[in-house]
């Protein structure tokens, strides 16, 4: 990415949350987004199924949501490159 590296400062011990897909996007007005994130796993009370755990709810503006879309397509494209190259 062309943008300078920011200085983060992480606070608190912020977990990693492991996902398989996301669910919905909603649109909250005022140039917000919500998306919902689950993660697949076997279902606890049916043997043999699986069902689909909210894990995550991301609320964003819209300039966060472009920015983000741009760094995952960017980090994709590197990914189906095989190489570390930037």
């Amino acid at each position: 990415m062309t943008d300078p590296i920011m200085d983060l400062v992480e606070t608190a011990i912020i977990p990693d949350v492991f996902i398989s897909g996301m669910a919905d996007m909603e649109n909250l007005g005022d140039g917000n987004f919500r998306c919902i994130f689950y993660s697949r796993q076997r279902a606890i009370y049916e043997r043999g199924k699986f069902e689909h755990v909210i894990v995550c709810r991301l609320v964003m503006s819209a300039g966060a949501a472009h920015a983000m879309l741009k760094q995952i397509a960017h980090a994709v494209e590197r990914g189906s490159d095989n190489t570390d190259d930037p």
